[in-house]
């Protein structure tokens, strides 16, 4: 896990660098070029998304295919991400699976951004609480040592804070709301690029970040999710409200889940709970 302040706040942008990668990556197959071509040519901030482009490129540049490069590299995608990006290749869609991720992951860096300004609050507190505790050394005319325990606190504040930051960040991306979004757009996603619903289900569970609803998933085998209705893989399940099931039910009678699962995740994300 990071542990400075600055590596934390880098990691939220990351799916706005990721969104701009696929964007550019589906502009140079679209054009025609080779993914070495294309890669090289592609900008890429440091962080995740850096060292995926630089493992793609260099996998590429050796006549390596994207499934191969895809299944040497999970700690850089996640489950949802690399299954879309294998199954794009296998079935000569990736442009459409690019887009589709670029989308995914400029919605998701949008969201992040609420985290970050939850944040900005006992940031600037704990900040001050460095800077004040030790006052009482300044006032008694100690300041020498005032600005040693001042400074030291505040490059330990910077150098280890993240770790504080980065489990406030994920328990606000626990709150009920967020984790609907995250599932309900994995959801729309997965089972429109054609995964199969045992699939789809579970990836979109993981995707959602709440433990709780992936060892709900989990309970069921593949053949009962296979055979089962979403409706009843998801009853009990800490996600399940009204309107998510009756997206569900809309969804699974018409087949189209763009549409009904697609704009409830629209709704989430713009704050409907």
């Amino acid at each position: 896990m990071k542990s400075s302040v600055a590596a934390v706040l880098r990691a939220f942008d990351d799916g706005r660098d990721r969104s701009e990668l696929y964007r550019g990556w589906r502009a140079g197959l679209s054009a025609g070029l080779t993914h070495p071509t294309i890669l090289a040519q592609v900008g890429a901030h440091g962080g995740a998304t850096r060292a995926l482009r630089d493992h793609l490129l260099a996998g590429t540049t050796r006549g390596e295919d994207i499934t191969t490069l895809v299944r040497k590299a999970p700690h850089l995608l996640e489950p949802f991400e690399s299954a879309l990006l294998r199954m794009g290749e296998e079935s000569g869609q990736l442009e459409t699976t690019l887009i589709a991720l670029a989308d995914f992951h400029m919605r998701q860096y949008k969201l992040l951004l609420a985290v970050k300004r939850w944040l900005s609050y006992p940031m600037f507190v704990s900040l001050v609480a460095v800077v004040i505790t030790p006052l009482p050394l300044a006032f008694q005319g100690r300041t020498t040592l005032y600005f040693i325990a001042a400074g030291s606190g505040l490059a330990l504040w910077f150098a280890a804070g993240g770790l504080l930051l980065a489990r406030l960040a994920q328990r606000y991306q626990r709150r009920p709301g967020f984790v609907r979004a995250r599932f309900a757009r994995t959801l729309a996603l997965t089972i429109g690029a054609g995964l199969t619903l045992p699939r789809a289900v579970t990836l979109a569970a993981e995707a959602s970040g709440d433990p709780a609803l992936v060892r709900h998933v989990r309970q069921f085998s593949e053949r009962t999710l296979s055979t089962q209705s979403l409706q009843q893989t998801l009853a009990g399940a800490p996600v399940m409200t009204p309107e998510l099931e009756g997206a569900l039910l809309v969804a699974e009678q018409t087949g189209d889940f763009a549409t009904s699962i697609g704009r409830l995740a629209d709704l989430y994300e713009d704050g409907f709970r």
